[in-house]
């Protein structure tokens, strides 16, 4: 396994992690079209990194921080 494959794996785990906090958040409401549009920046990153265009993946970051909503 290349370093860039795992790499992509934990990008993986990092967006179905994502995705599970955001779903229920999202359908109450609870998050702002802003936030709703920054996670789709980040599926875009996903979205890019395994469709290999060329580029290495950038670094998958999570903000909770305002999670305890």
């Amino acid at each position: 396994m290349s370093a860039e494959h795992a790499h992509i794996g934990r990008m993986i785990r990092a967006t179905v992690l994502m995705l599970g906090y955001a779903a229920d958040d999202v359908e109450r409401g609870r998050w702002s079209d802003d936030e709703i549009r920054q996670l789709g920046d980040q599926l875009a990153m996903v979205t890019a990194a395994l469709r290999g265009d060329g580029k290495p993946p950038e670094p998958l970051v999570i903000d909770l921080s305002e999670a305890k909503r």
